[in-house]
């Protein structure tokens, strides 16, 4: 196939790349591949641009080499990670020398907006985000080279991820310029973007052009260095055709699907081993189903090396609906681990370790991290603790009851978690009347209460708009907890952490001398062990008595289940 640069696929007719990129009869194997991975890392390439600065306090100069590699190699090497998958940009602009897309700023004349919280209001300068790689890059330090070659001196698998649809420079208002986020194909092409959408800039994959210019962004990363494979996010962003067409118009992307297996495959026969394909996808076939992603034929025609399921799981029960779909081909499976959600904004190590756990009890082949943002040390630990769920056993852990996201549904944000448990399928909140009777939820729990049986447990619940005089009866598993008919008002309790990473540790884009205060109230119940089993626990609430001068609901917004091994009773401590 020709080349085409990032100017020249602008003006190339729809016809023309349609048949160049038509995929023709299904493509044969170029190897295996497929193997199974205990821990995928996925770096979002926050330190590339502008969010590194935060870990770098009295560096002014662009990122070199060695800070570069520090950022994104020290929180990782010597851990239970044996795969890094690597976003090299938003899929729009590239922040390494692309020969097809644009810099970040480009579209703009290098002009860069001179407000300092630009990028999700952390405090960042926009220019970062262009002066860092362009260094690199300018230096022979490429940020695709830098991450293949110290991957393959640590030993790690290296992978592109691929961010199908990402949106992020859909965040401000048409018209608001410089965003150095939005490129040029963008702004001339308002035919190619879907114009129905609440962040205004996402791709519609019905358009040939679409899927001829992310064909060739992939195919790029393998034409210029030797990765092990891709990763397809396509829940970066999932808003992919104009509402309600998403069924009709998911062929599109099984042919787009077609296209880059075929072409990959090519390239991995030149070059004498496999290129593995990984997808990100959402975590029910029915969400895939709504969202017009053919699962049922990308695994039945072989289009993909691994399934990677959600976006920030604490349980997959749904993971034998694909196996059901494996024929001849078993592809491994792995959920999607967040170090953020449910009321968290930086989850403790507990937090943790209770969805990792729980995942691997779903029949999980490894487990794959988004979004972690961590530098420095601090967490190594628990990446050795997540891939292994032996190391796990013994460990306290905390398993909490998915919150809704609760965006209005043409609010900023409520298009790209359509498909996930977040929006589609989370437990809490909930609203208690008293005539309602009891509500209950299930609450997954994976220690072995046979051969690692914790010492103690407790149950957590945070509510809304309670009065005096609210009364509740709570159980767990059948057996009420103590005490029974408890007045509310009397019995709020501080719980949580404290998460205090040392100097030198943090999270990007946080401060880096506060430490993380994740305490709240709530009512705090102990649970004996008999009423837990492993597997799924129900849990029952109800409102006995509500007190005079409520306007609205009881509202239960957090229920929450903490196991301990040890003896401690201490809720506030210091992660290092």
């Amino acid at each position: 196939m020709r080349s085409i640069t990032r100017r020249s696929f602008m003006i190339v007719g729809a016809g023309g790349l349609a048949q160049m990129l038509h995929a023709g009869p299904r493509p044969k194997r170029a190897g295996a591949g497929g193997k199974k991975r205990r821990l995928l890392f996925n770096w979002d390439g926050s330190m590339i641009h502008c969010w590194g600065r935060t870990a770098l306090p009295h560096s002014y100069g662009p990122l070199t080499r060695e800070q570069f590699t520090s950022l994104v190699f020290s929180p990782i090497e010597n851990t239970g990670v044996d795969t890094l998958m690597f976003s090299f940009g938003s899929g729009n602009v590239a922040e390494y020398q692309s020969n097809v897309l644009e810099w970040p700023g480009e579209a703009d004349r290098f002009k860069f907006p001179e407000s300092k919280t630009w990028h999700g209001g952390i405090e960042v300068d926009p220019k970062d985000q262009y002066l860092n790689p362009k260094s690199l890059a300018d230096a022979g330090h490429n940020p695709p080279k830098v991450i293949l070659e110290e991957c393959r001196k640590r030993g790690l698998d290296a992978f592109v991820s691929l961010r199908m649809n990402d949106i992020h420079d859909g965040q401000h208002a048409r018209g608001a310029l410089p965003n150095p986020e939005l490129p040029t194909f963008k702004r001339i092409n308002p035919d190619w973007l879907v114009d129905d959408l609440d962040w205004w800039t996402a791709l519609n994959f019905a358009h040939p052009r679409v899927r001829a210019l992310k064909l060739k962004v992939a195919e790029e990363f393998f034409d210029r260095w030797d990765f092990d494979g891709i990763e397809l996010d396509w829940l970066r962003h999932t808003l992919y055709f104009q509402r309600g067409t998403e069924r009709e118009n998911g062929k599109f992307l099984t042919e787009f699907m077609r296209a880059i297996r075929k072409s990959l495959n090519e390239k991995a026969k030149r070059r004498g081993r496999p290129i593995e394909i990984a997808i990100r996808i959402p975590e029910k076939l029915e969400w895939c189903a709504l969202g017009g992603f053919e699962i049922e034929k990308w695994i039945e025609e072989d289009l993909a090396d691994m399934l990677i399921l959600g976006q920030g799981l604490t349980e997959l029960p749904t993971m034998d609906e694909f196996r059901g779909l494996m024929k001849a081909r078993q592809l491994p499976i792995y959920p999607s681990l967040y170090s953020y959600g449910n009321s968290y904004r930086v989850s403790p190590d507990e937090v943790i370790r209770g969805s990792a756990a729980n995942l691997w009890r779903d029949g999980a082949d490894g487990l794959y991290t988004f979004n972690w943002f961590m530098y420095g040390n601090w967490r190594k630990h628990l990446l050795n603790e997540i891939a292994d769920p032996k190391r796990m056993r013994k460990k306290d852990k905390h398993y909490t009851a998915v919150q809704r996201f609760e965006a209005s549904p043409r609010a900023p944000g409520a298009d790209y978690v359509r498909y996930n448990t977040v929006s589609k399928g989370a437990p809490v909140p909930f609203n208690l009347n008293v005539a309602d009777g009891a509500k209950s939820l299930d609450m997954p729990v994976a220690d072995d209460f046979k051969t690692s049986k914790p010492r103690t447990a407790e149950l957590w619940l945070a509510l809304d708009y309670s009065k005096p005089g609210d009364r509740l009866t709570v159980s767990v598993g059948g057996t009420v907890l103590e005490p029974a008919g408890v007045d509310v008002a009397a019995s709020w309790q501080e719980v949580g952490y404290r998460i205090a990473p040392l100097p030198g540790n943090g999270m990007i884009g946080f401060p880096s001398d506060k430490p993380f205060d994740m305490h709240f109230k709530a009512l705090k119940f102990p649970v004996p062990m008999a009423a837990l089993k492993t597997g799924r626990n129900p849990v029952s609430i109800r409102l006995n008595y509500r007190g005079p001068g409520s306007d609205k609901p009881l509202r239960i917004r957090r229920v929450e289940l903490v196991t301990r091994m040890s003896e401690t009773r201490t809720i506030s401590r210091a992660a290092v």
